[in-house]
């Protein structure tokens, strides 16, 4: 899947309703020239409007979530190429092999569970979501990341089922 645009537009997590797995890839961010626009983007005073945050971060793979909610917490699979904001947080591991593994766990029950004692207001924000315990459990990863991928599979294809996706062709009852 190729996320970068002829436009330099790239896609933006920015949060969203719920949804597990992949999805809510709505908006696209204008950065041409490396981020140019947006790194110099000013008042009529001069003084600067725009300040993006963690660019070493930009494009890498990693998991997303939207930080406020009115129910529980849904995470999702977001590819390289893929750029994040304030709404649309997003975690991101020193060595990749964890992440579909870290993303099959706190999609569980259980991890919900433990999320809502830790955010009673449903702000998910990095603090509580960074402090969910997981334990890594060597002899089920394998297994774990294939069912993962099997779920990313599925709402990707429902995903691009819909007109609000960049990748939608037609209509799955047409």
């Amino acid at each position: 899947m190729q996320y970068i645009h002829e436009t330099s537009g790239f896609h933006v997590t920015k949060g969203g309703s719920f949804r597990k797995w992949f999805g809510n890839l709505e908006y696209l961010v204008n950065w041409e020239s490396d981020g140019y626009e947006i790194r110099n983007f000013v008042d009529e005073k001069g003084k600067q409007r725009s300040r993006p945050q963690n660019m070493d971060y930009y494009f890498r793979e990693g998991i997303t979530w939207s930080t406020l909610s009115s129910g529980q917490l849904s995470m999702r699979y977001s590819a390289k190429g893929v750029m994040f904001e304030t709404k649309g947080s997003e975690c991101f591991f020193r060595d990749n092999q964890d992440l579909k593994y870290v993303l099959g766990m706190v999609n569980t029950k259980v991890a919900g569970s433990v999320l809502s004692l830790m955010c009673p207001t449903l702000d998910f924000h990095e603090g509580p979501v960074g402090r969910i315990p997981v334990i890594n459990d060597d002899e089920r990863q394998e297994f774990i990341n294939k069912l993962v991928d099997e779920s990313i599979l599925i709402s990707q294809g429902d995903w691009d089922s819909f007109e609000t996706s960049w990748d939608f062709k037609k209509h799955p009852m047409i």
